[in-house]
């Protein structure tokens, strides 16, 4: 009854860390536009809305794995923007595309050239900080590298430049981008509740199970 208790509390306490999360991931496309880039992704400036103008690198490219979207597998597209004034680079993820059947034949991905401005949320890079999948030549340039939850210094040394360690949310309305339905990431307040009482109700029954055992035992000894 105790460990069941402890996990319902468990769930009631991370179903709060998600409402807090949703709440601010809805202040935080609501507030001021951030003037420059933070170096590094503080709670204050997560989800926070950013406006740089910048330069993509065609290549490389990263995919990110294992991404689905209405239930279908694919990648989300991390782009490299070079800001000019600032020695880290910008990874910029511009969307959502599919995966196709064939795994080896990665999608293309086209790189608009020049100086262009470029506007979305801050956020942290997915996580877990493990890669699954091994690096793969995609498309008929050969220009794209697949990873799996990738960290900084991971895409540092395959970019051979300094990267900030987050990565900028491509906003919906912007151009160059793919599929982009940014949400407030974890799993929904609800669903926590949903699993709480559950645990909850299975500490209840352990306890009135542990009470009548208790009372026949009682009486049997009488």
């Amino acid at each position: 009854a105790g460990v069941f208790a402890s996990l319902g509390s468990w769930q009631l306490r991370r179903a709060e860390t998600s409402r807090a999360t949703l709440e601010q991931f809805a202040s935080g496309g609501a507030d001021d536009v951030l003037a420059a880039l933070p170096r590094e992704l503080d709670e204050a400036a997560r989800f926070r809305r950013v406006e740089v103008r910048g330069e993509y690198l065609p290549e490389p490219q990263f995919l990110l794995d294992n991404m689905l979207h209405d239930g279908v597998a694919g990648y989300h597209v991390l782009t490299v923007l070079r800001v000019p004034g600032l020695r880290e680079r910008v990874l910029v993820n511009r969307g959502w595309v599919p995966a196709g059947g064939d795994r080896r034949e990665l999608p293309e991905l086209d790189v608009e050239p020049g100086m262009q401005a470029v506007a979305g949320r801050l956020e942290r890079l997915p996580r877990p900080g493990m890669r699954l999948g091994n690096e793969q030549g995609g498309g008929p340039f050969g220009r794209a590298v697949v990873l799996q939850y990738p960290t900084a210094a991971e895409l540092e040394a395959r970019l051979g430049e300094p990267v900030l360690d987050y990565q900028l949310l491509l906003d919906a309305g912007a151009a160059h981008g793919y599929v982009r339905e940014w949400r407030a990431p974890g799993v929904a307040p609800e669903r926590h509740l949903s699993y709480a009482g559950q645990w909850l109700a299975l500490a209840v029954g352990a306890f009135a199970a542990a009470v009548v055992m208790a009372f026949r035992t009682v009486r049997r000894n009488a």
